[in-house]
């Protein structure tokens, strides 16, 4: 077998042959029955194929959502800051006392973050270069994600 060769490539002849051998070997069984199709399959498939996917919202309405996200994330990080850089109980006790609930989550999580943040602030250019290869990989896989997905979604449209 050449380079190139496809075995697995028939013509037409041997197509129909092979279909024919197929058929004959399930007629013993009664496979493949022969049933009607669905009434008006062939309008239904033509609607699904001709209507449009919807459009994309519009760029001010994304601009406003890019806007909103950004804006949480700076709320966020100061909160962040705040926590572990000044006071730990800090942003906790805007979401009621430490005795529980969603305050306390967030004073464990600040907790749990801070000897990391700490850790990455004592150690200098090292950490400022483990950082940066932090972000620049997630910029790098959320391109690679974005890529795949609108790759993936017109494929299947």
């Amino acid at each position: 077998m050449g380079r190139g060769d496809n075995q697995l490539t028939l013509d037409d002849d041997a197509l129909d042959a092979a279909e024919a051998e197929t058929r004959r070997l399930l007629a013993r069984y009664g496979h493949p029955r022969a049933v009607e199709p669905p009434a008006e399959l062939a309008g239904r498939v033509m609607d699904v194929l001709v209507d449009p996917p919807p459009p994309p919202p519009p760029a001010s309405r994304r601009r406003i959502y890019g806007g909103a996200i950004l804006i949480s994330f700076l709320v966020l990080f100061a909160l962040g800051v705040w926590g572990v850089l000044l006071d730990s109980s800090g942003p906790a006790r805007l979401f009621g006392d430490l005795g529980g609930g969603f305050s306390e989550l967030l004073l464990i999580l600040t907790l749990a973050a801070k000897p990391l943040i700490n850790l990455l602030i004592s150690s200098g250019a090292g950490s400022l270069i483990v950082l940066v290869a932090i972000v620049g990989g997630s910029w790098l896989w959320w391109q690679l994600l974005r890529r795949e997905l609108a790759g993936s979604l017109e494929a299947g449209a």
